[in-house]
């Protein structure tokens, strides 16, 4: 058992040179918690092969990983494809690597296989213990240099015409960048759904995160029940949907995205550290370069606005009063007024990163 647990250090100590890194004692190592959710992932068998790996962008061939261990290749892919359809290990041609800190996070709750497996509830259990108790939430959304990883995305009906150039914080932008869809599980709804403690489980559905690009035939190729491929008219319907039902559109804080959120206030760990109680992080997630503001004129102080904002941004007096600090810019509180009384104006908050920050 000795062994296995060294191999099981070595694989985290690995992950946690990428830039989202690893829940770390005070002392610099891998948590207990985290040491037992990797277990979950992988058995001794696994831990020892994997090990040898390092973690993407970096790959290792088969003919290399077969001659370094002194294994038959056969004996090795055996081993490892079927750990690359439950998303715990990346492969790619024959070349194989262990995946970045965000898929090992949420790729166990996107992939039916495993979360379909015996082993779900206490791995949901172990994440969301090391996320929220071991305070990894500020590492996942945030840089050391604090620059959030994901951004807040501007539902793009309600933005006020007159660009020439459409700008990356808008929703329509996103899809009409990419070719490539596949619709899996929201990887956070989906967690506390298998704890069985899902607060918006009669308000809002799981089936709706949107992958994008290369990441999408990525998953797709992985052949899971539950990851399917979606048209550009599908996944455009879908976010009209999920806004208007309430919930966030994010994406990647990077000029090309891979993921396109609809994120709810009580489940979702990139929102985590401004909507959840007692976590605090103010720069959970970037904020949209567009700010609700209010026609007097035509609003009636209905209150729909106020009820539909995750961010306590509004209040109500004789019409409703956006707080511009608090505004995210996400557009929830325009898709649904009844009057038409909230548009999305430009406003320059956040300027988006030229890197890649989750690597």
């Amino acid at each position: 058992m000795a062994e296995y647990r060294e191999a099981l250090i070595r694989i985290a100590k690995k992950i946690s040179k990428s830039s989202m890194s690893i829940p770390m004692d005070a002392n610099g190592e891998p948590t207990n918690t985290y040491i037992e959710y990797l277990s979950l992932l992988f058995d001794p068998n696994d831990a020892k092969i994997v090990q040898e790996l390092e973690v993407f962008p970096k790959n290792m061939s088969l003919t290399k990983l077969s001659k370094h261990l002194g294994k038959d290749k056969q004996e090795l892919m055996d081993l490892l494809d079927p750990l690359s359809k439950k998303g715990v290990v990346f492969k790619m041609g024959k070349t194989y690597a262990i995946p970045v800190p965000l898929e090992i996070f949420d790729m166990p709750f996107m992939i039916k296989e495993v979360y379909g497996g015996k082993n779900a509830k206490k791995l949901a259990e172990l994440s969301r213990k090391f996320f929220e108790e071991e305070g990894y939430y500020k590492i996942w959304e945030t840089t050391e240099d604090g620059i959030p990883r994901t951004r807040i995305l501007t539902v793009s009906e309600k933005i006020v015409p007159g660009h020439e150039i459409i700008p990356l914080d808008e929703v329509y932008t996103i899809i009409e960048q990419n070719t490539s869809f596949a619709l899996v599980p929201c990887p956070c709804r989906n967690r506390f759904e298998i704890e069985g403690n899902r607060k918006c489980k009669n308000k809002y559905p799981i089936h709706n995160c949107i992958l994008l690009g290369a990441f999408a035939e990525k998953v797709i190729s992985m052949g899971d029940p539950v990851a399917r491929r979606a048209s550009k008219v599908e996944v455009t319907r879908l976010t009209q949907d999920t806004a208007k039902r309430g919930l966030i559109h994010t994406t990647d804080n990077f000029i090309r995205s891979n993921i396109l959120c609809s994120c709810c206030e009580c489940c979702c760990v990139m929102l985590a550290g401004l909507t959840r109680p007692g976590l605090d992080n103010p720069r959970a997630i970037a904020k949209a370069n567009y700010i609700a503001r209010v026609d007097k004129r035509a609003c009636t102080a209905c209150e729909l606005c106020l009820t539909r904002c995750k961010f306590n941004a509004i209040s109500i007096e004789k019409t409703s009063i956006i707080d511009e600090n608090k505004c995210l810019g996400c557009g929830l509180c325009a898709v649904t007024c009844p009057n038409n009384a909230i548009k999305m104006h430009r406003l320059e908050r956040e300027k988006m990163p030229e890197e890649q920050i989750y690597l």
